[in-house]
């Protein structure tokens, strides 16, 4: 699983995971990340409470692990598809 913090071209491009290091659906994303060579920032809501905040403000109360910010447009836990059809559109895959 990759830690990367690097920051993508422009904030446009931007891809922010934020989940939790134990939480299958999360691990499951960031493989997915890893398997397609995005680049990519992970937030760890465990340890920023601010991070946790925001996502739970996104989704009507509920922190929902993993919540994407993808140039600005949120993405709730989304499907594999989903989440490489909007990439793909972006052309992130294999950035």
């Amino acid at each position: 699983m990759s830690n990367n913090n690097s920051q993508p071209a422009s904030a446009t491009d931007a891809v922010i995971i934020y989940g939790s290091s134990w939480c299958p659906f999360t691990v499951r994303a960031l493989h997915w990340l890893d398997t397609w060579k995005v680049d990519f920032i992970w937030v760890d809501i465990d340890a920023d409470p601010d991070a946790e905040q925001k996502i739970a403000d996104w989704n009507n109360g509920r922190a929902i692990r993993p919540t994407f910010d993808i140039g600005g447009v949120i993405m709730v836990n989304p499907e594999q598809s989903e989440l490489k059809s909007d990439l793909d559109s972006r052309g992130l895959i294999g950035a």
